[in-house]
């Protein structure tokens, strides 16, 4: 996949407190994506932060690395050993450094609780990170319904990303509509990609409405 317009906007027009979904259908591999291509870019720019629900992003990370071999394993190996993660729920996450283990829970209060935990550790770390990536959220909504979507709009609402990026990684194909827009309207950048290629949803240009 080209990736030269995700990065012209990921890395030429996102700020610091910006949420970005990446949307992908069920059979899209997109370990290949963001494991070949966002992650190194990102570690490469001053450090990320993942946060892995259900270990989803660790299951992306064997995918991947079982196609690798050589250099290319050798420089993921590498790789891992500055990438931090927030443990959410059951499974594994063996590609970095576990700083959090959270139980997922879907009521506004406790998520908003965690989530401060969450974000006071990011913000004390001697050199903080400028990215946080999320693999498997679509799961936690999935399995949450609107009480889970209530308690991530809280959470944003109340204490904002300002200091970092946000990446999610989204699969639309487990998600409702109305769920899906929800989180759409929520984001400043919206992508999908998909094996056709990259799709930019939301975050375009402005346009001149012709207004006075």
């Amino acid at each position: 996949m080209d990736t030269s317009v995700f990065e012209k906007y990921l890395f030429g027009k996102a700020n610091r407190g910006d949420i970005i979904l990446v949307e992908y259908p069920s059979t899209y591999p997109v370990e290949e994506f963001s494991w070949s291509f966002l992650i190194p870019a990102l570690v490469e720019r001053g450090g990320v932060v993942i946060g892995d629900f259900f270990g989803i992003g660790d299951l992306m990370f064997r995918k991947y690395t079982r196609k690798v071999s050589g250099k290319g394993y050798s420089k993921i190996i590498e790789l891992i050993k500055e990438i931090k993660i927030v443990k959410i729920g059951p499974g594994s996450a063996s590609y970095g450094e576990v700083i959090e283990e959270v139980v997922p829970v879907y009521d506004s209060h406790s998520f908003l609780k965690n989530y401060h935990t969450v974000i006071n550790k990011m913000t004390h770390f001697p050199t903080k990170p400028e990215y946080f990536v999320t693999f498997g959220i679509a799961l936690y909504v999935h399995f949450g319904g609107d009480e889970a979507v209530k308690a991530i709009l809280t959470s944003i609402s109340t204490i904002p990303l300002e200091e970092w990026v946000g990446i999610h990684f989204i699969n639309v194909d487990i998600l409702s509509r109305e769920h899906v827009a929800m989180l759409e309207e929520m984001a400043s950048m919206v992508f999908y990609i998909s094996k056709d290629g990259l799709i930019v949803k939301k975050g375009g240009e402005a346009f001149d409405s012709g207004g006075g």
